[in-house]
């Protein structure tokens, strides 16, 4: 399963990230991406597990830790069809958040448009303030993830050191 790590301008991500996992899964690793402040971590472990175990440790460069659920090419009909797959039926109060790294796609606002469109053909509101699922779209060059998941399913840790 694959996690994705947004960290500050401090350097040791990788490594704070993977002194997490390590106890549970030993093969685990980081892909540093083109974009600063950006990791992927490979690991066996479940995303969600992974990224529990992450939010869990003190660190002091980890900003937010997002589980994926499913990383597809960087095209709005693949992102489109990808979203609509992995959102439960029937699921009321959807928000649709999407960052965009890169120049794959014209911009960010056009994915959670489209994507929030296609949503509430299927009979799901459109809820940014107080929703009940999450779509959380990360586009990073040629490839993006798909997070679906409650909000409190995203970890975003305070700023400061050895918090967590």
């Amino acid at each position: 399963m694959l996690v994705t790590v947004e960290y500050g301008k401090e350097s040791g991500a990788e490594l704070e990230a993977l002194d997490c996992i390590f106890p549970k899964d030993p093969t685990a690793f980081c892909i540093r991406q083109p974009y600063g402040g950006l990791i992927l971590i490979s690991t066996t472990l479940p995303s969600d597990e992974a990224a529990a175990m992450i939010g869990s440790c003190r660190t002091t460069s980890i900003h937010k830790v997002l589980p994926i659920d499913s990383m597809v090419e960087s095209d709005l009909g693949k992102l489109c069809s990808e979203a609509l797959r992995l959102v439960p039926p029937g699921s009321e109060r959807v928000a649709v958040d999407c960052a965009r790294r890169g120049r794959f796609l014209p911009s960010s606002q056009l994915v959670e448009e489209e994507v929030g469109r296609l949503l509430k053909t299927r009979g799901m509101t459109i809820d940014l303030v107080n929703p009940r699922l999450v779509v959380r779209i990360d586009i990073i060059g040629s490839f993006s993830t798909i997070s679906v998941r409650p909000p409190s399913g995203f970890i975003t840790k305070k700023e400061g050191p050895a918090h967590g």
